[in-house]
């Protein structure tokens, strides 16, 4: 079944080459498309630079690593982000065994033209993706552009005046010395002083096909040379083995989410071998397609981890990516700038592995025509907030609540990023997230300011005159429980932050 992407220019009739008085080929609109492999593919010739006509549309059965890049000029192909030429793209494959087009924008390599996406997802649900904020205004600071360069350390390298005027900003995984450098977060991750020093480190690997995940526990080791290990991870059965020295996590290495190598041990740490951070076949040709599954979504988590600021030395519970889900992106404030710029503007992937966490990545029904918008810098169109409204809780956990039927007009209960819905006897229960620390559990049901708080095993929600909902909590055998009815009681306020 074939695919279509129809392209709407939405930057003016005069960047289209054929409505030029006098045809100026740096000022029109050309489009690209490159992929690995493809099949079926119409309205375009693959790897040839093609003036961007009125109602032009692409169609393909299948495609591998496709990009579909739009930018002004006869630019190379591909397109170089340090070279002169504005642009963007987006991504999207589909194999011949796919019921979907996987496809997103992407700002992983380049700030440039902006394009957004519209369609039917797999589910037959409408979706866009696009830019809540313009590349370009009259203040800066309203502007991604702008917010990007007030991250920069060094602008020199990573802004390029383009050959139409425009700045076009390199990410960080070009230009790492022209962003901040994680030495700082580093240091904090494996500060020997610090209390909880080693900060402990828990990774879940991917399930290899016919195969089971591999649970990776360890810590966050102070290295003072390049060859001392800054990472040690164990499988639960002792018998794999992951070692990471500083020199292969470097600020470099976190942007880019590649370039360096782990040693990694299948026989409980006898003898180790150094493997890409990323295996493939190719530079790796021994290895399985197992091992490569475990080995390299083992580095993938730990780079998310880095990169969305999730790891801490004082909440060593977030140091585990079955946390991840719960957490909010960057609000440590230690993670990649540029990405959270990217994430907090837009529907775009920002760094290499956005798409695991940031739900940056959509499946558009196969069949369904796909729309393209080529829009103006200053412009916004097609911006998708995340739900706020669907389920996301833990699937496992120490610590357990519940609450009785009848209580829906609680709402959407969030404890961080993680959600939870009533059933349909409105009635609430599931794992509790790991909380070392007093976390606020809220009713969005109730409006503004309704929230108790929470510990492990432990809640304040007031009592007496102070106790806010209707009913108090019964804490059993490591689960909160409260009872069928539950409803904020009356006028009274929120508790206080406990100090204990």
């Amino acid at each position: 079944m074939s695919t279509t992407i129809k392209i709407e220019n939405l930057r003016g009739a005069s960047s289209l080459l054929a409505n030029q008085s006098s045809p100026d080929p740096s000022k029109a609109l050309y489009v690209l498309l490159t992929a690995d492999a493809s099949s079926g593919v119409s309205g375009i010739t693959v790897g040839a630079v093609t003036p961007l006509t009125e109602n032009m549309a692409i169609t393909f059965d299948t495609i591998k690593s496709g990009r579909l890049y739009v930018g002004y000029g006869q630019y190379p192909n591909p397109p170089l982000p340090q070279g002169p030429d504005y642009y963007g793209w987006i991504e999207f494959s589909r194999t011949s065994t796919d019921t979907a087009v996987w496809i997103n924008l992407s700002n992983v390599d380049i700030l440039g033209l902006p394009l957004t996406l519209e369609g039917t997802d797999s589910a037959g649900a409408a979706f866009s993706l696009g830019y809540k904020t313009p590349m370009v205004a009259a203040k800066a600071s309203d502007s991604i552009v702008g917010q990007v360069k007030a991250v920069l350390v060094n602008s020199s390298a990573a802004v390029i005046k383009t050959n139409t005027g425009q700045d076009k900003i390199l990410a960080p995984n070009h230009v790492p010395a022209s962003y901040r450098s994680y030495d700082t977060y580093l240091k904090s991750l494996t500060d020997t002083t610090a209390a909880n020093y080693p900060a402990s480190l828990s990774i879940l690997s991917d399930t290899p096909k016919d195969g089971s995940p591999v649970q990776m526990t360890g810590s966050f080791k102070n290295a003072s040379t390049g060859s001392d290990n800054i990472i040690e991870l164990t499988s639960t059965d002792g018998k794999q083995v992951c070692h990471i020295t500083k020199v292969n996590l470097t600020s470099q290495i976190i942007y880019e989410c590649d370039g360096g190598y782990m040693n990694w041990s299948t026989d409980s740490g006898n003898t180790f071998k150094a493997i890409h951070q990323n295996r493939t076949a190719i530079n790796d040709p021994s290895s399985t397609l197992a091992e490569r599954t475990i080995t390299n979504s083992v580095f993938r988590e730990i780079m998310i981890g880095i990169n969305e600021g999730y790891f801490s030395m004082a909440n060593p519970a977030n140091n585990s990516n079955a946390m991840f889900p719960g957490l909010v992106p960057f609000a440590t404030g230690d993670g990649n700038q540029y990405a959270q710029v990217i994430h907090e503007n837009s529907n775009s992937y920002g760094f290499p592995y956005a798409d695991s966490n940031l739900k940056v990545l959509v499946t558009s029904k196969l069949g369904a025509d796909l729309t393209l918008n080529v829009i103006a810098d200053d412009a916004t169109k097609d911006y998708s907030a995340p739900s706020d409204n669907s389920s996301n809780q833990p699937q496992s956990g120490t610590y357990q609540f519940g609450i009785g039927t009848g209580s829906q007009g609680l709402g959407v209960i969030r404890i961080g990023n993680w959600r939870y819905l009533p059933n349909s006897a409105g009635a609430y229960g599931g794992f509790l997230p790991d909380l070392p620390n007093w976390t606020k559990m809220e009713f969005s049901g109730l409006g503004a300011n309704k929230y108790i708080w929470v510990k492990n095993n432990q809640v304040a929600e007031g009592s007496g005159s102070t106790q806010c909902l209707t009913q108090a909590c019964v804490i059993n055998n490591k689960v909160l429980v409260w009872g069928a009815g539950l409803a904020w009681n009356g006028s009274v306020a929120a508790p206080a932050k406990p100090t204990n």
